[in-house]
């Protein structure tokens, strides 16, 4: 700073960089939220304690102190139930628990009093993303249905999305988005916002100040033309926003295929899609003789990645389906790797494919 004068702005697009952002604005008097705003959105207890106060139904929950205490309060909550980080991201290190002696296990490890249990809420599991500008208006939102969820990822189930069409269902997602984003009182910032369709009522799980992950932002861009990160940094540079369409006027959706465990893997054989899937307009499929390792994060070489546009949800709802029906990765073990200690990923990286590897 001394040889380049203050910053303007820091800007974390990652969720792992807010609280470090945060520190670094109150430290230096830059402008932005400072660590006591980002509580709000990165610490799950926080969130839920807020939107809970502002009437907003959410899983009852408790902040794990200590073992004792957390079996005790496990009690009310009933199994099954949740326990994760407090500050987590991408479900590392959640778990479903369903039983007392599971439970039991999880709360002899390190950092108990950084962990919470929730309530299981048992529904499809949305997603709201958008950019909220200086006064907190809503400038973009779309709302989207997951096929499976993060945690089924972890656990090795295939993961994606798909955006919501049907006017009431977009209506009625908007409308509950609007209300966590109000009672948290989010501005000038990206959003993503997680929440549970039971059939009967939505239900806040969490929220996230920033883009959202995996393949999100890129089919938005595609449908609607809106891409979340410039749209996020012209609201926080002052600059006009460019003009976009509000909702995505028609469906897009993408798929992860989890990579086979155990790691690592060498690929034998992977089958293409394009061509065969109908809105499948771009795919990344690993090819024979590369080794999937395990990383941190989506945006990575997968099992497979597929990014589809055009149509209803329904229809991509059934293209989704058909390629989970369709598509077949086999791959063998790499002979003579040493498997990482249990609980702690590998450190090698698998090396991010360059934009001209996706097939279109």
């Amino acid at each position: 700073m001394a040889d380049n004068g203050p910053f303007g702005h820091v800007i974390a697009f990652s969720e792992h960089l807010l609280d470090l952002a945060a520190a670094i604005r109150e430290k230096h008097a830059i402008p932005g939220p400072r660590p006591d705003e980002v509580d709000r959105f990165r610490d799950k207890t926080t969130m839920k304690a807020i939107v809970t106060q502002a009437g907003i139904p959410a899983p009852r929950w408790f902040a794990c102190r200590s073992a004792e205490q957390t079996l005790a309060d496990a009690v009310s909550l009933g199994f099954p139930l949740i326990f994760k980080p407090a500050r987590g991201a991408s479900s590392q290190g959640v778990r479903k628990v369903t039983s007392a002696a599971e439970l039991q296990a999880l709360c002899a490890l390190p950092a108990l009093d950084e962990h919470e249990i929730e309530e299981y809420v048992a529904g499809d599991l949305m997603h709201a993303d958008g950019v909220v500008d200086a006064q907190g208006a809503v400038l973009f939102i779309a709302v989207s249905r997951y096929v499976a969820n993060c945690l089924a990822f972890e656990l090795g189930e295939p993961f994606g999305s798909v955006i919501q069409t049907d006017p009431a269902v977009r209506a009625d997602g908007e409308k509950f988005a609007l209300g966590c984003l109000s009672a948290l009182e989010l501005k000038s910032s990206a959003f993503h916002l997680e929440f549970f369709d039971t059939g009967s009522r939505l239900v806040f799980l969490e929220i996230g100040a920033r883009v959202p992950g995996a393949d999100v932002s890129y089919v938005i861009d595609e449908v609607s033309g809106v891409n979340l990160f410039r749209l996020w940094v012209d609201v926080l540079l002052g600059n006009p926003p460019q003009p976009h369409r509000r909702t995505p006027p028609e469906s897009g959706a993408w798929l992860m295929i989890p990579r086979p465990e155990p790691l690592p893997q060498r690929v034998v054989s992977a089958t293409p899609l394009l061509g065969r899937i109908p809105f499948l307009y771009r795919e990344l499929v690993p090819q024979p003789g590369e080794v999937l390792e395990r990383t941190e994060g989506y945006a990575t070489l997968q099992g497979g990645r597929f990014l589809f546009r055009g149509g209803t949800q329904e229809q991509l709802a059934a293209a989704v389906s058909s390629a989970l029906d369709s598509y077949r990765l086999t791959a063998a073990p790499v002979i003579g790797a040493a498997p990482p200690p249990d609980g702690c990923p590998s450190h090698r990286q698998t090396p991010h494919r360059p934009e001209d590897a996706w097939h279109s």
